[in-house]
């Protein structure tokens, strides 16, 4: 049953839109000024407000701003709003504080009705809304779970492929040349299975709020210099030339491991996608109290109806790696979440055959913002 609140200083008016209410079998209560409307929608799980715009105490339009402030993520309240003003201006700044509805005084009960069996709906449709939100919910709890478990019960024995493979590849004299490729096919596949799993076990901590993070102050320059020299062997066996324009800036405050990972991510998809013999451009630099690193690929970009797709879980888009890597559609979700995790943001600008741009920002630590190595 709809619970109806009819907030209205004439005792007379209240009552005889209450009575006739109840007879139509809704549930009603009553308010004679602001703070105690303001109070029984609270307290009394109202649905729908029939508010006078002039009220003792509060006037309506404020109740109807403040609930809406204070209940953005709770049960939606229909809004009816009984008013005397026929100014546009009036009626904008109303909805503008959240008024769905308009009646204008003296109530024309039929029309009351009218309206309110239209927030009936509204209102039922939104419970709708939230249990499946919760719904879905619980199954994407669900799938974070069994894609954790599983994930975690394949690494080791995956660990244990790659590590052993790798022990025999450096031993190959007793193997013959057949015998030796097919040695290194299992490794490198065991190697891209194991950055699969990793990349799920990650996504599945996020996704779960178990992603855990050590920020210290450092150096980000540093960081990114490391994790080229690690990536600097994928980029050169494609012959792919990486320029650095790394400025000078303020200390931010980051978890290595994790920021690292999403550094990578981005340097990594860009010699993925560069073809080969291109070139692909690093910078850094400091705006204020912000610092944004940038990677520039000479690759295909990024078609305009797939861009939606970028940073979702296992999307993958049309355009492929040139030299036929790996990818699980996982890295770019990863990296966005780790960025924001950061209190940070990832923007990307592309065009289709000139190549694209991914760039993260993140605040300076502190308040001291000096430029440093």
């Amino acid at each position: 049953m709809m619970n109806i609140l009819i907030a209205d200083d004439d005792a007379a008016a209240r009552k005889m839109v209450s009575q006739y209410l109840r007879k139509k079998g809704y549930n009603v209560f009553e308010a004679a000024n602001g703070i105690e409307t303001y109070t029984s929608i609270i307290e009394q799980s109202i649905n729908i407000v029939i508010i006078d715009w002039v009220l003792p105490g509060m006037e309506g339009i404020d109740v109807c701003r403040s609930i809406r402030e204070k209940r953005k993520k709770s049960n939606y309240v229909f809004f009816i709003m009984l008013t005397a003003k026929e100014e546009k201006n009036d009626m904008i700044k109303g909805f503008e504080a959240g008024v769905d509805e308009y009646i204008m005084k003296p109530v024309n009960l039929q029309e009351l009705i009218a309206r309110i069996e239209v927030g009936a709906r509204i209102v039922r449709l939104e419970r709708q809304l939230i249990e499946k939100q919760k719904e879905l919910a619980g199954i994407n709890e669900m799938k974070n779970k069994f894609i954790g478990i599983v994930a975690h019960d394949l690494r080791n024995p995956v660990i244990s492929i790659r590590g052993f493979s790798e022990l025999l590849l450096k031993d190959t004299k007793n193997l013959n040349e057949e015998q030796n490729e097919f040695l290194d096919i299992i490794h490198s596949t065991s190697r891209n299975m194991l950055a699969m799993i990793n990349d799920l076990l990650d996504i599945s901590r996020i996704e779960s709020g178990n992603m855990q993070m050590s920020p210290k102050n450092g150096s980000l320059k540093k960081l990114i210099i490391e994790r080229i020299q690690l990536i600097k062997l994928q980029a050169d066996k494609k012959h792919i030339t990486i320029h650095q324009e790394l400025s000078p800036i303020a200390d931010v405050s980051f978890d290595a491991h994790r920021l690292g990972q999403a550094i990578d991510n981005l340097i990594t998809n860009a010699i993925k996608f560069a073809p080969s013999g291109s070139n692909v451009f690093l910078s850094l630099s400091q705006e204020d109290e912000f610092v944004k690193f940038s990677v520039t690929d000479e690759g295909p970009g990024i078609p305009r109806e797939e861009q939606h797709l970028l940073f979702s879980e296992f999307h993958r888009l049309s355009i492929r790696p040139t030299a036929g890597e790996t990818s699980t559609g996982l890295g770019l979700a990863i990296a966005k979440k780790i960025i924001e995790a950061h209190n940070g943001a990832i923007e990307f600008e592309t065009q289709e055959g000139t190549g694209s741009t991914f760039s993260l920002i993140l605040p300076v630590a502190g308040s001291d913002n000096t430029p440093s190595d």
